[in-house]
């Protein structure tokens, strides 16, 4: 890890001050991040929705792993996988919509 040992001081007004820190709350960043992304000219993403793609693709991959684990126990003689396919198109299609955001 990179250790950041130099400072910099910034001198704004109390308005610019005020909108630099909501802006960085806007982005759920730290003021210190915020501040160092715009000034090297970084893109700044906020990925609202992040957190429940996240879950269920979790919740995709216990599943997989519970029916593999029957599976290989010779507990399963036919499966129905459409239910889970279904979720998995829907997890695909969210993670269209946040790159389309992105880019």
């Amino acid at each position: 890890m990179r250790k950041r040992n130099t400072t910099i001081a910034l001198r704004c007004t109390e308005e610019e001050s005020k909108r630099i820190h909501e802006l960085a709350e806007q982005h759920g960043l730290r003021l210190n991040d915020f501040v160092m992304r715009c000034a090297l000219g970084k893109k700044i993403v906020v990925a609202n929705g992040i957190d429940e793609i996240v879950r269920q693709q979790k919740a995709i991959g216990r599943n997989l792993n519970q029916i593999a684990t029957l599976a290989n126990m010779d507990r399963l003689t036919a499966v129905n996988f459409q239910p889970l396919l279904d979720e998995h198109r829907k997890v695909t299609e969210m993670i269209g919509q946040l790159l389309k955001e992105v880019m």
